[in-house]
């Protein structure tokens, strides 16, 4: 009875083992992804298994992740390929497996390849060559791999550059546009050099001489002119004050326009301060009250910012509304980038907002962005003397230094111009 027992017990130990024995084979297959799928026999049936192994996982992603794979013998021939790498060469896969590599592959990308794969023999390579699929050429990035000593393979993934090589075009279409749009400018600063010499030297002589001869036939002949010829003089005398304002204003424009710029940090107050003594007999001579509080230092163009203040000054003065008392309101604040209009961007963080306002005859708002144009005028010239540039150097100046400038009027009320400043050093531009 108890060598019955026994035997059966030796028995099932026997038949463990037998099983401890497959199901360890069982698991290092699974691990070395030699099967798929397996069966197990329990109590007299038959189930089966299926294993996503990493093998298997692995088989997959190389068929659906959109790049080109194959593996190639050492010799080049195609021995593996996925479909994306048969569809990229709009090819069935039998036409693919079985021809050598370097049979799609462009006579100048050849040499490439060669070098390439010589390269992955000993470990891995990467470049560009170019296949021909049809007519076409398909630029294409590759990175090879040797799978020895596991394999006597290279194994290859291939981008398509397609879409790359497109951008890269257009990229350098604009960077050639670029290029001569630099040349273009260029060329017009030349001009525009040669411009002002020409308003400063040239234009201006000649004019000087018709001013000259025709202020001493005034003070040697005017009294035995007729009214006539008192008229014409008086004319041409006012015509060539108003050339000479104009060739000065665009001569300042100009110089705006191309002076190197240097920022260098400015007491602001400094600055108004030398051209209200500037325009000590203007701002008198028409009774103008002037009101001013504490402006910042700034990093600036320190004549720049004198010109800015002068032209604004003096045109407040100049729209003044006759018979009223004239006053000009000059203030600063800082005023950050999130305070500004949501659909705006702005190169700073923050800006100092320099306001000059006065109590003129205003301006219609629809010709806010109009008067910053060069020759604009919104008022005959019989009723107020101008060149319609003094704006427009303040709009230069102001881009000078990274801002921005807005005006607001209401006609027969005043007007606003608010410059806006950024408050770090801005980089030359």
């Amino acid at each position: 009875m108890q060598s019955g027992t026994t035997e059966t017990m030796l028995s099932k130990i026997e038949e463990l083992q037998h099983r401890l024995a497959e199901s360890e084979q069982l698991i290092e297959a699974i691990k070395a992804g030699e099967v798929d799928a397996f069966a197990v026999n329990e109590n007299n049936k038959s189930e089966v298994y299926t294993l996503q192994s990493g093998d298997y996982a692995y088989r997959l992603l190389i068929e659906e992740f959109g790049e080109g794979a194959v593996n190639l013998t050492e010799d080049g021939l195609i021995v593996y390929s996925n479909t994306y790498f048969a569809e990229l060469l709009k090819l069935p896969y039998e036409k693919v497996v079985g021809s050598f590599f370097t049979d799609f592959i462009e006579a100048d990308s050849k040499e490439t390849f060669k070098t390439l794969f010589a390269g992955a023999l000993s470990g891995r390579s990467k470049g560009e060559i170019n296949l021909t699929v049809g007519d076409n050429l398909v630029p294409v990035y590759i990175s090879l791999t040797s799978l020895r000593p596991k394999l006597a393979t290279i194994g290859i993934i291939i981008t398509d550059y397609t879409e790359k090589k497109k951008h890269e075009e257009v990229i350098l279409k604009y960077q050639r546009d670029l290029e001569l749009k630099n040349i273009e400018l260029e060329q017009s600063n030349i001009e525009l050099n040669s411009f002002t010499y020409i308003a400063s030297h040239d234009l201006q002589e000649p004019l000087r001489k018709i001013q000259t001869f025709c202020n001493r036939l005034i003070e040697n002949e005017y009294a035995s002119f007729n009214t006539s010829t008192k008229d014409y003089f008086e004319r041409i005398n006012a015509a060539s004050k108003r050339m000479q304002n104009l060739i000065t204003s665009l001569l300042n424009y100009s110089l705006t326009s191309t002076a190197q710029i240097t920022y260098t940090p400015t007491d602001l107050n400094q600055v108004l301060k030398e051209v209200m003594n500037n325009l000590r007999e203007m701002i008198e001579d028409n009774d103008v009250t002037i009101e001013v509080s504490t402006l910042p230092a700034l990093a600036v163009i320190p004549h720049q910012l004198n010109q800015l203040f002068y032209n604004l000054i003096s045109n407040a003065i100049k729209y003044r509304k006759r018979g009223a008392a004239a006053v000009i309101k000059i203030s600063a604040a800082l005023i950050q980038v999130s305070d500004f209009p949501s659909g705006q961007a702005f190169p700073g963080d923050a800006y100092w907002r320099i306001s000059v306002a006065d109590n003129g005859i205003g301006f219609d708002q629809q010709y806010a962005d109009r008067i910053f144009e060069l020759f604009q005028r919104l008022h005959p010239r019989a009723e107020y003397e101008g060149t319609g540039i003094g704006l427009a150097i303040c709009k230069k100046i102001v881009q000078n230094h990274q801002g921005f400038i807005k005006a607001t009027g209401q006609k027969g009320v005043g007007s606003t111009i608010d410059i806006y400043l950024p408050q770090r050093v801005p980089e030359p531009v």
